[in-house]
């Protein structure tokens, strides 16, 4: 998020651009993970453990207020937490994530993970786990579709209405489209109705053959902190013109702790620890591109 405080500031000749920004604050998020306890999910739940670092590296380094719980698509544990809530002040929380996303694989073979995920948002089923002030997100994790009663749009509606707060998102490392996917070590059916749900509550997406889960992980957590990285210019520019400045520090252009410029977005987009804190503020100066 950010706020656009002036628009472009135009110099008659060489037409530089000036547009400031500033990264806004943002909500308190609470996160579920669905992870599915059947039989055949032994290595995706090991990869995910071995992989949330990355969440909790790029968590750990912002001012998120965030708590994280984990229940399963077994529709006989009724969406119940498996686990303690987590958060930052969780002491070893990867180790401790690592202990409550193991959960086992003896669990029913009929993957319900989003009417698990509705239950699981409910203040009655985990009291206390969702706050009335915080964005809820669900990270669906499973290598079969889900078998919930009904149409995937009536669980759309149920996280929207269950989930307190500011809203809701819903993400999915699940199987591909439209025939699943297989690697070295994992077989996946199509997730689609977890697609379908990720669709519509605007969630990023992964495939669960993929060899590591970090990067939708890290994408999720920069969702879950609220830091912008994208910031659209106001005018098309001229690429070799573009300089930034945060917080008046000049930041190079380069794919690791840097920026890059999207042609397709016309943004200047941050990567890694030179995406600007809440309250920094963003200037992009350049030149009109043809």
């Amino acid at each position: 998020m950010f706020l656009l405080l002036a628009c472009s500031d135009y110099e008659v000749k060489n037409l530089t651009v000036e547009d400031h920004f500033v990264q806004d604050e943002y909500p308190p998020a609470d996160v579920l993970f669905v992870v599915d306890d059947s039989a055949s999910m032994v290595e995706e739940q090991e990869r995910l453990g071995a992989n949330f670092g990355a969440f909790v590296e790029l968590l750990g380094t912002t001012t998120a207020d965030y708590r994280i719980g984990v229940t399963t698509t077994d529709p006989d544990n009724g969406g119940v937490l498996a686990g303690p809530v987590l958060d930052a002040d969780t002491e070893n929380v990867i180790a401790a994530f690592t202990a409550i996303v193991s959960v086992g694989t003896s669990g029913n073979r009929d993957e319900q993970g989003l009417a698990m995920a509705a239950l699981g948002v409910r203040s009655d089923v985990n009291p206390g786990f969702l706050r009335q002030d915080a964005y809820a997100h669900v990270v669906f994790v499973s290598d079969e579709d889900d078998h919930s009663e009904g149409e995937a749009e009536r669980y759309v509606d149920a996280l929207r209405q269950s989930a307190p707060g500011e809203g809701v998102y819903a993400h999915a490392l699940v199987g591909d489209e439209p025939a699943g996917c297989l690697s070295g070590t994992s077989a996946a059916g199509a997730g689609t109705r977890y697609l379908a749900v990720a669709s519509a509550l605007d969630g990023l997406t992964e495939s669960i053959c993929a060899d590591d889960y970090a990067v939708v992980l890290e994408a999720i957590g920069l969702q879950v902190s609220g830091w912008n990285p994208v910031f659209p210019l106001t005018e098309i520019a001229a690429s070799e013109t573009i300089e930034v400045n945060v917080d008046g520090v000049y930041i190079p252009e380069r794919e690791a702790d840097g920026w890059s410029y999207s042609i397709g977005d016309n943004a200047v987009i941050f990567a890694g620890r030179a995406i600007p804190r809440p309250g920094m503020e963003v200037l992009v100066s350049y030149q009109k591109g043809g």
